[in-house]
């Protein structure tokens, strides 16, 4: 069940970024605006995953790492409600994009490349501690999940570089998921702290 936890977001995330619009414009800004309030639900769930996945790491790590997922959260969200929610309702209101709203475009990128590279950070250390706990069972996960939000730094879902880098996002976290899982007994699993 947790492997398909972790990766139902991405995979969400990827099925959206099938209709996200390239271009704001006067056309695009009501489903701009509406998708990106579903998205304010969807995207913390790829922190919350990695949360989990963080779960079997040392202390060391752990803590750090989901420092990272917590600013992708609150940083990549900024970006959400600012560029996407936001904007959206400019160019509502506004019959399209204008000059007058660039400065909230311009932050919100901002803040969207800082939770970006939050994600990245928290990605590899997941990636790295599982490649030591599970070895080569780890490495399809590993690969998918570095790969996905590499390309995730600059792609947000986007079709069709961002849809990729979302779908190898759950790709990896499931791989991870599942890898980590297949070495436990029933009885370890249940009595965890």
């Amino acid at each position: 069940m947790r492997t398909l936890l972790v990766a139902l977001p991405g995979l969400v995330l990827a099925g959206i970024g099938l209709t996200h619009p390239h271009h704001l414009d006067a056309s695009t800004a009501h489903w701009w605006r509406d998708m990106h309030v579903i998205l304010a639900v969807i995207f913390p769930l790829l922190g919350a995953a990695q949360w989990v996945l963080l779960a079997d790491t040392p202390k060391y790590v752990r803590y750090p790492a989901r420092a990272a997922a917590f600013g992708y959260v609150v940083f990549y969200g900024a970006l959400d409600a600012l560029a996407g929610i936001g904007g959206g309702a400019l160019a509502i209101a506004n019959g399209g994009r204008s000059p007058s709203d660039a400065p909230i475009f311009k932050i919100g990128n901002q803040l969207g490349t800082v939770g970006a590279w939050c994600f990245f950070a928290a990605s590899l250390a997941i990636v790295v501690c599982a490649l030591l706990q599970d070895r080569l069972k780890a490495i399809p996960g590993a690969v998918f999940l570095t790969l996905g939000s590499y390309l995730f730094l600059s792609s947000h879902i986007y079709w069709p570089k961002g849809v990729l880098a979302c779908v190898c996002i759950a790709v990896g976290m499931a791989g991870i998921s599942y890898a980590s899982a297949s070495g436990r007994s029933v009885i370890e699993g249940s009595t965890r702290t």
